[in-house]
């Protein structure tokens, strides 16, 4: 236990000195300000905005944002020390690489988790602060289910590091693996959805898959506007029969657990764990996998 504290706080250290934490704490504190101010430019509306509606603002953000630094923070978790020939010097020195691993996830978690829990903290006291508004549940559920979504991605990062031979080939199939989560599996459920779901879902499908990830944010800003019942009628369109889809892909899987108040699309507690402990068991099972049979 000693030797894997060890190794996950050096990762983490190494990731503040390099300025990494302290670039991302920036970036994501500019991110969430902006964005609760100029959020509701496509309405016509300038200025701080309360956490319902920052947190509408900040979804496309978030599933952009969250899963590209994650994806960056893992890629090289592993393949670099194979790079620089440490890896080999810490095995050897009697950690098993099980260990290895798991500490090494573990300073990824805690490099990551640090300037999103950081910027949301801040962000949030200065929302309240300018806006007196107290209904704050969204915006914390939107920082952990966005947590969560970083947490999927650096585990499936870590499966990249060790499947790849050096930095390149991993950081190109990082930065693949972002585009497909982000913009082609979207792409791709969309046109199998319309083809096969009737047409009452395509509300449902434009919302949670949202191919472009700027067509709607508009729509759900001017829900708020709406008398209850309008929006219920407006806003809401037919429950479509299935969304199992969703569970495919961490970032529609948060799109519907953030959206539950404009759309019903209801995730249970226990799927919501379930997924999400499927994708991370898959990550790093098949990251020990691999590591057992690298040549160090």
């Amino acid at each position: 236990m000693k030797s894997l504290t060890l190794i996950a706080c050096k990762e983490f250290s190494d990731r503040f000195r390099s300025g990494w934490v302290v670039a991302c704490v920036l970036v994501w504190l500019g991110a969430i300000c902006l964005t609760s101010i100029f959020g509701l430019v496509q309405i016509g509306r300038i200025g701080v905005q309360g956490y319902d509606r920052t947190v509408v603002s900040l979804l496309s953000l978030v599933q952009y944002l969250v899963p590209l630094l994650a994806l960056l923070l893992g890629h090289d978790l592993i393949v670099s020390e194979r790079e620089e020939r440490t890896l080999a010097l810490l095995v050897a020195s009697g950690v098993s690489r099980a260990r290895v691993l798991c500490a090494k996830f573990a300073g990824g978690v805690l490099s990551l988790a640090f300037p999103l829990l950081l910027g949301f903290i801040i962000a949030g006291t200065v929302i309240a602060l300018a806006t007196r508004d107290r209904e704050i549940n969204s915006f914390l559920w939107l920082a952990g289910s966005g947590l969560v979504l970083g947490i999927v991605f650096l585990g499936i990062g870590l499966a990249i590091s060790v499947l790849c031979r050096t930095r390149v080939q991993s950081l190109v199939a990082a930065l693949l693996t972002w585009c497909f989560a982000v913009f082609a599996f979207d792409l791709i459920a969309l046109g199998m959805l319309v083809s096969l779901r009737s047409p009452v879902a395509a509300h449902e499908i434009d919302v949670l898959c949202d191919p472009t990830h700027v067509n709607t944010v508009a729509d759900l800003h001017a829900a708020y506007d709406a008398p209850v019942g309008e929006r219920d009628g407006a806003t809401v369109a037919k429950r479509a029969a299935a969304l199992s889809w969703i569970l495919a892909n961490p970032i529609d899987l948060f799109r519907a657990v953030n959206l539950s108040k404009q759309m019903p699309t209801h995730v249970p507690p226990w799927v919501i764990a379930g997924t999400v402990g499927a994708w991370l068991v898959f990550a790093l099972g098949l990251s020990w996998w691999r590591f057992r049979r690298v040549d160090l």
